[in-house]
């Protein structure tokens, strides 16, 4: 092998140290997930399929923005206390609301908010293999329950759903991260764009009506966050 290609292979090693050191360094409080979910019909079954979706995840320990891109929704969580608020913001009108945690019709579990996918608990789950990538452990889990499957990759390192599979008789729903990053000014300046929203309290939304974006809300029968069902981000079902 020539020098060259000596110092080449070197240099390729010391590039793929240097991003798998990264990789660890990434605290799961602090980072940056995005994801594609896509829907297939079971075979045989002929029926209209929701287009593809994009949805962010951005963690800043105890504050969680989750942006579902596709529809311009976000929904920025908060917890103090072991209370949760909500405010969620709509691009298309720059305009937000705040919940307080009294007025959610749902309280769901911190752990569902932080990965973005709810999945069902890992101890009801069978591991069927783990796999070491680089300093990452990357497990695989499946469990079959009533008329479901469950196919699940997760990060426990980062606390990330690499991808979930759901699949009934009539559809599999696939959630799929694209990919992952730490970037702390990304997070803080979108934190800080929905912070600059119009905003009004779900609790006075009906004294505005003369607020043309909660006037439309109004007329198009909105309500409250409601629990959504398993293996969903939180703003794909939610009513607004």
């Amino acid at each position: 092998m020539g020098f060259m290609m000596k110092i080449f292979f070197v240099l390729l090693w010391l590039v793929s140290i240097n991003i798998s050191a990264n990789e660890c360094d990434i605290s799961a409080d602090t980072l940056s997930a995005y994801y594609q979910l896509s829907h297939q019909a079971s075979k045989g079954e002929q029926r209209k399929l929701p287009e593809p979706q994009l949805f962010q995840l951005h963690r800043d320990n105890y504050r969680v923005l989750q942006r579902n891109v596709s529809k311009g929704i976000n929904d920025i969580w908060s917890q103090y206390g072991g209370r949760l608020s909500l405010t969620r913001a709509f691009d298309e009108y720059q305009h937000a609301i705040e919940y307080q945690p009294n007025e959610l019709a749902y309280q769901p579990s911190w752990r569902d908010i932080f990965q973005l996918v709810a999945i069902p608990e890992l101890s009801h789950m069978q591991l069927v293999e783990q796999k070491k990538l680089g300093c990452l452990v990357e497990q695989h889990y499946s469990l079959v329950e009533q008329d479901k499957e469950y196919q699940l990759v997760w990060l426990p390192h980062l606390r990330l759903v690499k991808s979930l599979q759901l699949k009934n008789a009539k559809l599999t729903q696939q959630w799929q991260l694209t990919h992952y990053q730490h970037n702390k000014q990304e997070t803080a300046s979108l934190f800080e764009q929905y912070g600059k929203y119009q905003s009004t309290d779900y609790a006075d939304v009906g004294d505005n009506e003369g607020i043309p974006f909660l006037a439309a809300m109004i007329n198009q029968g909105f309500a409250l966050p409601t629990h959504r069902a398993k293996a969903s981000a939180s703003q794909h079902n939610h009513q607004h």
